[in-house]
């Protein structure tokens, strides 16, 4: 027994070798074996249809239709494995600015609107809450309210009153509300330019700063919802 011993672990050690080497080549072929383990819940391709649909199903509805500036695909790959291989996990998000200046005496038949629009289309939609967390009584400045799509998108519009500017010396209200609706998924199959092309050009007619830039503040005046 003791005699054999030595061949037997030594046969064994020369078997686990081989393996060792069979699997360093199968990792090197597919680009490892932890990613093959993720189970994103949706494809790349999905999320980029299901965001869509989330925002036009928020802004469709709201009549007259408004204007909006689109912020376009945000994708943020998930963390790597331990072993350094690249996850198949995403966050995706897309938002859209509306572009115009939203009076404040509008705002509650706005989000009235968005919402109605949401409960036609079968989201489910969560409460009107101010930046504390506390429900929106139509007093608040700034509301956030957000629904879930049935196909698993959550969607947020945020109608903001406040001074975009604090450090101007100038408090109170601001003589406008912005309007901002996002989507976003997570867990998504990643995926890139491939899937989610590139953003649209700017409007010819958007406003330019100082230095150059896109003046995202919102410049239409809308015959109906600006006065």
């Amino acid at each position: 027994m003791s005699r054999r011993a030595p061949r037997t672990c030594g046969a064994v050690a020369a078997g686990l070798l081989v393996l060792l080497l069979a699997l360093g080549g199968y990792v090197r072929a597919t680009g490892g074996w932890l990613p093959r383990l993720d189970e994103p819940v949706m494809t790349a391709g999905q999320a980029r249809d299901r965001i869509d649909g989330a925002l036009h199903g928020s802004l469709d509805g709201v009549a007259p239709t408004v204007p909006y500036l689109d912020d376009w695909y945000d994708v943020a790959r998930g963390d790597d494995h331990w072993d350094g291989e690249a996850s198949r996990y995403s966050l995706v998000g897309r938002s859209w600015r509306v572009r115009v200046r939203l009076a404040p005496g509008r705002r509650d038949e706005f989000l009235a609107a968005v919402t109605a629009s949401w409960q036609q289309r079968g989201y489910r939609a969560g409460p009107a809450l101010d930046p504390a967390g506390k429900p929106y009584d139509g007093s608040q400045d700034h509301v956030t309210r957000s629904a879930t799509t049935p196909d698993g998108v959550f969607v947020t519009v945020t109608l903001d009153g406040r001074r975009q500017d604090p450090t101007a010396g100038q408090d109170g209200p601001a003589p406008f509300v912005t309007v901002v609706v996002a989507a976003t998924v997570a867990d998504a199959e990643y995926g890139g330019a491939s899937v989610y092309g590139k953003p649209p050009p700017l409007p010819a007619d958007l406003p330019r700063r100082a230095d150059g830039g896109p003046d995202r503040t919102p410049g239409v005046d809308d015959p109906y919802w600006s006065h």
